[in-house]
Formats: structure tokens, C-alpha cells, sequence
């Protein structure tokens, strides 16, 4: 019996090394189709609404090196009893694991933990394996355009005019292996948010064979309008690529709407004034009367939020009338309108847009810009590296909010329903093409709004649920 006692301890101890340098081998390598990537543990943080779910962080470099080519992977999932951190556990099931990509300016992390708005959190705490990408636009510095020359910089930020589609999908491909890696699944969910959408067909041409479904979160559909006599030419993209960095009107990084004021908000939410320009001068510039407000808040805002007491409102109200008078108000974040049958909350809370906001990065690369625009009008562009291979057999599911879908106009788009339009082609080949649209959602609504827990999340997660395969 002594003798079987210490064989048994001897297999534990045994088990317990290869379970840990089995982990230790996880996070020293991942190969992807390119070779080997190495990928550094960061650490990890607990859900304040579930502490048994938990996100944790890798960074790795990628080509061609420079300091600010590098990307993040984040996971959330949902570990319970487990009072150590354990970041390369399995998924809890294999079959549910969850890529989103996120949106221009925007992280793969969030700082509110709530899953009633948290899309990160929300999936983990429903048993999906949950992982995003932090873009190498997260390392840019936040300095404003000219100072990039000024720090010795300038060589470096002609750099991003490298930062195509395409590098940014091989760079979401070492994140999903390394993801497959960790969670032992072979296939997986891919979302994406907004310009994530684009992102993740992008994909999904190129990797088919990785994924199991597409869920857009206003990201764009299964469809797309395709133009012949309005394309644009190779040569013409040759000579707008050429020209970044030329001019001050053609930087070679695009930069987020209201940067400062985003950052001071967030850091002074209830400040009653704008900061001042000079050391010596008023300390706060005060914030613009509610009678002097041209265009006015809407007469039907309810009465907490038809005010201008705090920099968050003056953010809250810039969000709503962007784009305004080209595009008509709420399309960013329908703000001020009361959701239909609620109990007098409109389709966004301010405390959480301005956690959205505050978190943005500062810049993009503008060359993504510029490969959209000269996507425009095709099914398969001949010249870019990014659409090789659209007639992808994967099922989608895009929610569309007004930005995207004004009116409902994006229901036109599908095959199945009247009146059909014949200028918009497939790009997928699969027959499981579901368009959900969100009347009255703004954009940014359909991410983290009031009601975005039972208008997206759980249908969303149901829709997965029923396509889980094998």
C-alpha cells in the first residue's frame, strides 16, 4: 500500500509538471501559416458582476518590427471555483468560442464590466470562450499630427502607411490561432463591430476553413452593391496611396471625432466647464448655454437629459448631431430619443458613452480608408489584397442599425424578401443569411445601448447556439 501511495503521488506530481510546462509551451509559441509567434502573458483582471469571469491579455510583435507593430489578444471566459488565474484553460466547451474584431478606433477590452451592455463580457458569462484583438493602433502615441516630426517620429508614422486590410487580417490570424490553441477548438465564431465587420469578411475569404459563422454588429451584411461603370481604377489607388502624408488634408492617420474633449470627459465626467488653453488663463472655458445650442436638443429628450450642465452632456449631445446636416441626428447614438415601450431611458446611457468615447484610440491608418473607398462598386476588386475569394459558405447574421440600414433599407438587399435590388450581389454561398433591423438604434447603440441585451446579445447568442456543430 505505501509502495501504490507513492506511485500515486509520483503520477500527480508528474501530471501537474506537464499540465504546467504544457502551459508555459502555449505561451512561449503559436504558429500560424507565417511560423512561429511568440506571445507574452500581460496578466489579467475579474468581472466586479461575476468574479468567476475572468479576461486575460497576451502582446506579441509583428512584421516588419517597428515600435509600434504590435497587437493584443484578449480572452474572457467564464472559469468558476477556480481561486488561481489559469489563462490557458480550455474553453468550458469547445464548440462555443467567440472572435470579435473590433471597430475603428476602438480596443479589444472595455472598461465597463456591466454584461447587460458589455458585449465582452456578456458572451463569457453565457459559456462562450470570448477573445477580441487590441489593432496596432493601439500603440500609435497620442500626440496630435504635427508633433509626430517633433519626437522624431515622421519616418515612423509614414510606416502605418503600410497598414492595410490585409496586414491587419494576418495579424487577426495570429490571434485565432493562438486562440484555437488555448481553447482546443478547431472552428470558431467570427463577429465584427462596425468597421470589424469589414475586417471580419475580409477574413473570412481568405480563412474559411477557421469559422463557423459570421455575426455583423452593424458591420455590414451578406450583401453589397456592385457598380461596374463606377469602380475605380488600380492606377487611381496607386496615386491616392502615394499622396498619404503629402498634404495636411491627406495624413497619413485618420483621427477620432473630438479626441480631447473624449479624454477630458471621461477622466472629469461631471466637470462644469471645458479646460482652459493656458496656464496663467481661466482655468475652465464655460460650457455653451442650452438656449444658445444651434441645432437645439430635440423637445422630446426626456427631462434629465434635456440639459447642459456637464462636459459629458455637451459630449453626449455632439454624438447625437454628428454628421449633421449630411446625415440626419441619432445615426452615431440616438442619444435623446426614448426607447419605444422602455420606461422613459433612451437607447443610450451617458455613463456608458462615455466610457465608449474616453477608451477610443486617437488614430487609424488612413490607407484602410483609402482600400474602402476603392472596394466600393465591387464583388472581387482585381488589385487589393483583401477580397480574393467573397463567395465564402458561411452563415451570417447582420444587425443593422439607421446608420446602416436608414429606413430599412438594407431589407431590400436580400434575395429572399420585395422589392429585391438587383445591383446587390452575395458574397457568401451559404442560404443562412439572417438581417435583423434595430429601428431607431444609432450605431454605437447596437454595441452598448439600454436595451442592446435583448435586441442583439441574446439573439445573437441564441443564433450561435443553434449552429454549434461539432
Amino acid at each position: 500500500m505505501k509502495k501504490l501511495a507513492y506511485c500515486l503521488v509520483a503520477f500527480v506530481l508528474l501530471f501537474l509538471f506537464m499540465v504546467a510546462t504544457n502551459s508555459q509551451a502555449i505561451n512561449a509559441r503559436c504558429h500560424d501559416d507565417h511560423g512561429q509567434v511568440s506571445w507574452q502573458y500581460m496578466g489579467s483582471t475579474v468581472s466586479t458582476y461575476d468574479p468567476n469571469v475572468k479576461h486575460y491579455m497576451w502582446e506579441t510583435t509583428r512584421p516588419p518590427y517597428g515600435p509600434w507593430d504590435k497587437i493584443a489578444l484578449h480572452r474572457y471566459v467564464r472559469q468558476p471555483d477556480q481561486w488561481d488565474d489559469d489563462p490557458y484553460a480550455p474553453a468550458p466547451d469547445r464548440r462555443k468560442v467567440f472572435f470579435v474584431n473590433p471597430g475603428t478606433w476602438d480596443r479589444g477590452y472595455q472598461s465597463e464590466m456591466n454584461p447587460t451592455t458589455s458585449q465582452f463580457w456578456y458572451f463569457a458569462g453565457q459559456g462562450y470562450d470570448f477573445y477580441s484583438i487590441s489593432f496596432r493602433t493601439e500603440y500609435i502615441p497620442n500626440f496630435a499630427q504635427d508633433q509626430f516630426a517633433t519626437f522624431g517620429l515622421a519616418n515612423v508614422l509614414s510606416a502605418t502607411s503600410g497598414w492595410t486590410y490585409g496586414v491587419f487580417r494576418e495579424d487577426i490570424k495570429a490571434c485565432v490561432e493562438f486562440a484555437k490553441q488555448i481553447s482546443r477548438a478547431k472552428q470558431i465564431f467570427m463577429g465584427g463591430v462596425s468597421r470589424g465587420g469589414t475586417h471580419m469578411f475580409i477574413y473570412a475569404s481568405k480563412y474559411p476553413q477557421d469559422l463557423k459563422g459570421l455575426v455583423s454588429f452593424d458591420a455590414g451584411g451578406a450583401y453589397v452593391k456592385v457598380d461596374p461603370s463606377n469602380q475605380e481604377t488600380q492606377a487611381a489607388f496607386n496615386a491616392a496611396v502615394a499622396a498619404l502624408g503629402s498634404t495636411p488634408l491627406s495624413p497619413y492617420l485618420s483621427e477620432v471625432d473630438h479626441y480631447d474633449l473624449n479624454q477630458y470627459a471621461g477622466a472629469v465626467p461631471y466637470a462644469t466647464g471645458m479646460p482652459g488653453t493656458t496656464l496663467s488663463g481661466t482655468p475652465e472655458t464655460p460650457l455653451p448655454a442650452l438656449n444658445s445650442l444651434n441645432p437645439p436638443i430635440p423637445s422630446f429628450a426626456p427631462a434629465d437629459k434635456n440639459r447642459m450642465t456637464y462636459v459629458s452632456d455637451l459630449r453626449a449631445y455632439d454624438t447625437y448631431w454628428l454628421g449633421y446636416p449630411v446625415l440626419p441626428p441619432g445615426l452615431t447614438c440616438n442619444y435623446y430619443t426614448p426607447y419605444p415601450g422602455g420606461g422613459g431611458e433612451t437607447y443610450m446611457d451617458e455613463k456608458i458613452l462615455i466610457e465608449i468615447e474616453a477608451l477610443l484610440t486617437r488614430y487609424w491608418p488612413h490607407v484602410q480608408d483609402l482600400e474602402g473607398t476603392f472596394m466600393a462598386n465591387y464583388l472581387v476588386n482585381p488589385y487589393l489584397d483583401d477580397y480574393q475569394n467573397p463567395n465564402i459558405n458561411l452563415p451570417v447574421i447582420f444587425f443593422a442599425s439607421e446608420l446602416s440600414c436608414f429606413g430599412g433599407s438594407c431589407l431590400t438587399q436580400q434575395h429572399q424578401q420585395q422589392p429585391y435590388d438587383p445591383t446587390y450581389q452575395v458574397r457568401t454561398q451559404s442560404n443562412d443569411i439572417t438581417t435583423i433591423y434595430l429601428k431607431g438604434y444609432g450605431h454605437l447603440d447596437v454595441f452598448s445601448g439600454t436595451h442592446s441585451l435583448q435586441d442583439i446579445k441574446q439573439p445573437a447568442l441564441n443564433w450561435m447556439n443553434q449552429r454549434l456543430g461539432h
